[in-house]
């Protein structure tokens, strides 16, 4: 029987980043810059982070940023700063970006 905690709230955040890479000339080029991005943000924070888009192209990758906390407000303000932090480590390559926050579809706790 699942009896969630009275002050109990979970929210799930994902963060989208299309990355433009025009100095990769090959797929091993791309790779080993999503690969310093995506090591890069797992070591800063305990995160999810996957390739998931473009994935045999030479320059583009999206990746997904998942974050969990109990503060939607919180779960924005980390996934916006990650944003700014993967356009300083690689300086023009955010082409896009986007956020969601929602909480689990099975939450009684909106």
């Amino acid at each position: 029987m699942f009896l969630p905690a009275p002050d109990e709230s979970i929210w799930v955040g994902v963060l989208r980043l299309s990355l433009v890479i025009p100095t990769a000339r090959s797929l091993k080029d791309k790779r080993r810059v999503v690969s310093r991005v995506r090591e890069r943000l797992r070591a800063k924070k305990n995160l999810s982070v996957a390739e998931v888009g473009h994935l045999e192209s030479h320059t583009r990758a999206i990746l997904a940023v998942c974050l969990v906390s109990n503060d939607p407000r919180n779960v924005r303000a980390q996934l916006d700063a990650l944003a700014h932090e993967v356009e300083r480590l690689v300086p023009g390559s955010v082409g896009g970006r986007t956020v969601s926050i929602f909480p689990p579809p099975d939450s009684d706790f909106v």
